[in-house]
C-alpha cells in the first residue's frame, strides 16, 4: 500500500500508519472546536515533502481565512506567492469579489446552476498552471458551506459526480494522486449529510470541544488500514504555541 505521513507521528499512528494515496479524509467538529486546523497543519507537513495544496473555500473571503490560520502560523499568502498552494474561492466568485494575488483562483461568472463546469474548468487553468507535477492535498473549507449554498440533497447529487469524476481521473491519469480532506461543522449539517460524506471518506476523524478546558476530544472513527485499532476514550487536541498538538 501507498501510505504518506501526516507529519504528525502520533497521529499517522492512531490511523493505522499514515494517509493512503488518493483517500479521502473527513474531519468533524463543533462550533468551538479549533480541529479543522489539523487539515492545515496536514497540510503545512506535506508542503514540506513537495506536495500542493488546493483550497476549495466556500465560506468566507480570503481576509477572514487568512486571519483564522493566523492561530497555527500558516502563512497563507506567503505559501501562496511561493508556490506551494492556490486557494479555488467559491465564495469570492459567487459574490463577485476578486483579488490581485495569482494564487487565488476566481470566477464571477460561477453561480448556483453553473458551479460544476466552472469548478472543473477553474481547476484545470489550477493543474495546469501551479500543480504540474506535484501531488495535490485538497482541503474543502467547508463541505456544509457548499451544502448551504447547493442545498443538501442537490449538493449531495454533485458530490458523487464529484466522486465519480475522482475515479475516471484515476483510471486515465498517470499524474500523483491526491489527498482530500473534507471539513464540516457538525453544527450546520444534518445526520443525513454527515452520513453521505462519511460513506465515501475512507478516513474520519471527529473532534468535540469543551466549555472547561481547552483540550478537545480527537476520535477517530474510522480508517481502512489493516492496523488501525480504536483507542477507547479517543487522544486529546490543543493548539501551542502556534502548532498542533496531539497526546
Amino acid at each position: 500500500m501507498d501510505i504518506l505521513s501526516s507529519g504528525i507521528p502520533l497521529l499517522d499512528d492512531a490511523l493505522g500508519g499514515g494517509l493512503l494515496k488518493d483517500s479521502n479524509l473527513l474531519i468533524t467538529y463543533d462550533t468551538y472546536s479549533n480541529g479543522w486546523m489539523l487539515a492545515f497543519e496536514i497540510l503545512r507537513n506535506r508542503i514540506e515533502e513537495g506536495d500542493f495544496g488546493v483550497i476549495i473555500n466556500s465560506v468566507m473571503p480570503y481576509t477572514p481565512l487568512k486571519m483564522e490560520l493566523n492561530l497555527i502560523n500558516f502563512d497563507l499568502e506567503r505559501e501562496g506567492k511561493a508556490g506551494n498552494l492556490a486557494i479555488v474561492d467559491v465564495f469570492s466568485s459567487l459574490y463577485h469579489v476578486s483579488y490581485s494575488l495569482d494564487f487565488v483562483y476566481v470566477d464571477t461568472s460561477m453561480d448556483t446552476s453553473t458551479f460544476l463546469p466552472k469548478y472543473t474548468a477553474l481547476y484545470r487553468k489550477l493543474l495546469e498552471e501551479k500543480i504540474r507535477g506535484r501531488r495535490p492535498i485538497g482541503i474543502d473549507f467547508t463541505i456544509d458551506g457548499l451544502a448551504f449554498l447547493f442545498g443538501e440533497e442537490a449538493f449531495v447529487k454533485m458530490f458523487q459526480n464529484l466522486i465519480a469524476l475522482k475515479e475516471k481521473a484515476r483510471v486515465t491519469e498517470s499524474r500523483k494522486r491526491p489527498v482530500n480532506i473534507f471539513l464540516m461543522n457538525k453544527g450546520r449539517s444534518s445526520e443525513a449529510l454527515i452520513s453521505w460524506i462519511a460513506l465515501y471518506s475512507q478516513y474520519v476523524i471527529e473532534f468535540c470541544s469543551s466549555a472547561e478546558s481547552p483540550r478537545e476530544k480527537m476520535l477517530i472513527r474510522k480508517s481502512p488500514l489493516p492496523d488501525f485499532r480504536p483507542k477507547e476514550g479517543g487522544y486529546r487536541f490543543r493548539i501551542d504555541h502556534g502548532r498542533v498538538v496531539i497526546e
